[in-house]
């Protein structure tokens, strides 16, 4: 039933168009009435076929009118809309002003002759041809708006503020018309012309005072700083409490590098109720980002942060904003206990929960990060990492198969992320491996190297198990070497490679990345000493050997249950 309306709405407006031409038609020479009903007929059939999209069609039909009636404007106007849909910008252009030649009062067949020239990037003939339409219908907005944003895509700037100027004759001063001959004028660098739109606009609009602020900020620009200065200073002293002069005064101080002006205007600004707090906080974190141009200090930015929260510390904005300020100094036991205040008070915050999450990470607080990431997710289920850092927290606390539940929930909720989605798979690898399940550990690491080849912590992982389980040795190769050239200055990595190059019987080269490990880690484990001990004492460094194997058992921990044979010399290397 849509269907049929649609095309009953364009066959009426065919309709229309069509029975336009009855006048011109009376002037011309009469068809008989068997030519007029075959004509009047192919017309509503390629009007048919158009609709329902079988162009093809349509362009027979049409030409067959065109036999019957070769002059007629109508039917050069449909091929012409048909031409300009396959892009043959040529056919339409000259079908297009036969048309409108035909019969000039019509507006269509202008709109469509513009719209080819635009196309056809002719561009000052388009804005004449809407100029022409403004001339027949003066009282047609989008017509001048049309013929402006043409002008000023070829840079006419000047003639672009020509056509606003008689869109002001029409419809007098408004905001939308003035802003854009603001900008039109500031491309040709005439401050006077875009001063005097301003001051139009204050004195359309004299209760607006942002105008006042924006012809000040304007002289500014342009170095006209006493103007700017004189205007804004007027401001203040009708509204002292007006938070947006303030700072632009700011602003305009600091470029001047006046810091006592820029503390007084920054105070009364933060502390103004004419500027929402949520203006504020946007300020101020645009000063953080861009510290390299306004130069701002951090004793400024923290001073600025102590008066918000002297005003307003129930402020839930604030109170995020400062704990923001707390990470950034180091203070994260503070940012916490700032985060969990605002979630007692707004639960359905998502990005508070992050923060708060990745902090209680960042404080290696493993309950935190368990208790929190289960609370995160009865709020957002549907958001993958607090299933990942619930996942986390368990595994450091050696819970593997429990974190293995939460993983594989949130493994389900990554969707097109594949960076996450490769981290979820990693973390299961880890999880799957400790408890002895390698076989899915492995999967779950391939399919990590398939999404990323060079995530180096699984090569290095990857290749050290496999390593220990005599498996895949030149696989882990590959990947201990890969590691490696990723990272030659990890003793952990130049570690492995040693070891998986052990593995392999290749003595001598393990020996020496070996050393290298050695030179590049600053507190060696008692694992490596272990692993240094085996490898001198297979290149034939018996005493070396020793002296490593006792450092290792000095330290005690993580070392092999053939550690004591070693050092008493009754173990035997395969």
């Amino acid at each position: 039933m849509k269907r049929s309306f649609i095309l009953a709405a364009v066959l009426f407006l065919a309709v229309s168009v069509f029975a336009g031409e009855k006048k011109r038609e009376e002037v011309r020479k009469e068809l008989d009435e068997k030519s007029k009903l075959e004509f009047d007929y192919s017309f509503m059939e390629g009007v048919r076929c158009k609709v329902t999209g079988d162009f093809q069609g349509a362009m027979g039909w049409y030409d067959n009118c065109l036999k019957i009636d070769p002059e007629s404007p109508v039917v050069k106007y449909e091929i012409a809309g048909l031409l300009l849909g396959t892009e043959d910008y040529n056919g339409a252009l000259q079908l297009a002003r036969e048309a409108v030649a035909g019969n000039p009062a019509n507006l269509w067949y202008k709109l469509l002759l513009a719209n080819v020239l635009q196309k056809k990037s002719m561009i000052e003939e388009a804005c004449n041809v809407y100029a022409d339409i403004i001339g027949k219908y003066p009282d047609k907005e989008e017509f001048y708006l049309m013929e402006a944003s043409l002008y000023a895509s070829v840079e006419k700037w000047q003639k672009a503020i020509e056509v606003y100027d008689r869109y002001e004759k029409q419809y007098g001063v408004t905001e939308p018309a003035s802003i854009e001959k603001i900008k039109l004028y500031s491309k040709l660098d005439d401050v006077k012309g875009a001063s005097n739109e301003l001051l139009k606009l204050i004195n359309e609009y004299p209760e607006r005072n942002e105008y006042l602020s924006l012809l000040a900020e304007l002289y500014f620009n342009y170095n006209q700083d006493k103007k700017g200065l004189q205007i804004l200073n007027k401001l203040l002293k009708e509204d002292p409490q007006n938070g947006y002069v303030h700072l632009y005064l700011a602003d305009y101080y600091r470029d001047k590098k006046q810091s006592a002006e820029v503390a007084k205007h920054m105070k009364s600004a933060l502390l103004s109720d004419q500027l929402e707090n949520s203006f504020k906080v946007q300020y101020i974190l645009k000063l953080i980002l861009g510290r390299d141009s306004t130069k701002v200090t951090e004793p400024e930015l923290d001073s600025y942060m102590d008066i918000l929260m002297s005003k307003y510390s129930e402020d839930l904005s604030i109170r995020a904003l400062h704990s923001d300020f707390l990470r950034k100094d180091g203070k994260l036991q503070e940012a916490r206990q700032e985060l969990e205040y605002i979630l007692e008070r707004e639960k359905n915050n998502y990005m508070i929960w992050e923060e708060l999450l990745l902090t209680c990470n960042q404080l290696e607080d493993t309950n935190c990060m368990y208790v929190q990431s289960v609370e995160a997710i009865k709020y957002f289920p549907e958001q993958p990492l607090p299933y990942a850092l619930a996942g986390v927290s368990l595994m450091m606390r050696k819970d593997f198969a429990s974190a293995v539940d939460f993983l594989k929930k949130g493994i389900l909720l990554t969707d097109d992320r594949i960076q996450l989605k490769s981290q979820f798979y990693s973390y299961l690898g880890d999880c799957y491996y400790s408890l002895d399940s390698t076989e899915q550990a492995f999967r779950m690491f391939d399919k990590v190297l398939e999404i990323n080849p060079q995530d180096v912590l699984v090569l290095n992982n990857y290749a050290y198990y496999l390593s220990l389980l005599d498996q895949d040795l030149g696989k882990a190769e590959d990947m201990s070497s890969k590691a490696v050239m990723l990272e030659p200055d990890n003793g952990t990595y130049l570690d492995t490679h040693a070891w998986v190059l052990f593995k392999r019987k290749v003595y001598s080269e393990a020996l020496y990345y070996m050393k290298q490990a050695m030179e590049k880690t600053t507190e060696p484990s008692s694992v490596l000493y272990e692993h240094y001990g085996d490898i001198l004492y297979m290149n034939g460094k018996k005493k070396e050997a020793l002296e490593m194997w006792k450092k290792a058992k000095e330290m005690g921990d993580e070392v092999s249950t053939a550690l004591d044979e070693k050092i008493a010399g009754t173990y035997v290397f395969n």
